[in-house]
Order: structure tokens, then C-alpha cells, then sequence
């Protein structure tokens, strides 16, 4: 599993330079209000959220590998269900955390009734 972690963080490290070729020319008024921070925040928020769920659904097949690979060995099966166990809540907390924000911004727009 380590081994894993360590080839794509590596694999994501070198693929850092190639997105930073994809940068247009800058503009000069990149945030003049609040309409357009709030635009940003929504925009950088979704974009982690939606990152979050895939590395989520990632681990999720991950883990039905391992289950399936581990041919009735006890601890491979464990680790296994550990595994499903941790990916599950981690597409739980990711489909929170999007509500979440849902949430808390109708409650500021319009106020507790």
C-alpha cells in the first residue's frame, strides 16, 4: 500500500510542471469583489471535491482488489475490509463535506426559520 502511495505521489510531482504549461496570460483583476472571491472559493472547493471523491472511488476499487485477490487468507482479508471500511467513509465525508457547504451557505443567505 505504501508502495502505492509513493508511486503516485511521485507520478502527481511529475506531472506538477505540465500544468503550470497550461497557464494563460495573467490578468490584472483577478479578484475586484466579493461576487468574484465567492466564484473562486466555489470553484477551487469543487474541484477539491470532486479530486477527494475520485481518490475515494479509487481506493474503494483498491479495496475490492484486495478482497478479491486475497483467497480466504485471514489477514488479507482484513486488511481488506479495513480498507473498504476507511474508502466508504471517505465517500461519506466527501458527499458531507459538498452538502456541507450547500448547507451553510443557504443558512447565511436566508437565515434559520
Amino acid at each position: 500500500m505504501r508502495k502505492l502511495a509513493l508511486k503516485i505521489g511521485i507520478a502527481m510531482t511529475a506531472m506538477m510542471p505540465v500544468s503550470a504549461l497550461a497557464v494563460t496570460a495573467p490578468r490584472d483583476d483577478i479578484v475586484t469583489s466579493g461576487t468574484d472571491l465567492e466564484n473562486l472559493l466555489r470553484t477551487v472547493g469543487s474541484w477539491f471535491f470532486t479530486i477527494f471523491l475520485l481518490v475515494a472511488i479509487i481506493f474503494l476499487i483498491w479495496s475490492a482488489f484486495l478482497y478479491l485477490t486475497a483467497a480466504g487468507d485471514g489477514t488479507k482479508v482484513t486488511k481488506a475490509k479495513t480498507a473498504l471500511i476507511y474508502s466508504i467513509v471517505g465517500i461519506a465525508v466527501a458527499l458531507l463535506a459538498g452538502g456541507l457547504t450547500q448547507l451553510v451557505e443557504n443558512i447565511l443567505r436566508e437565515g434559520v426559520s
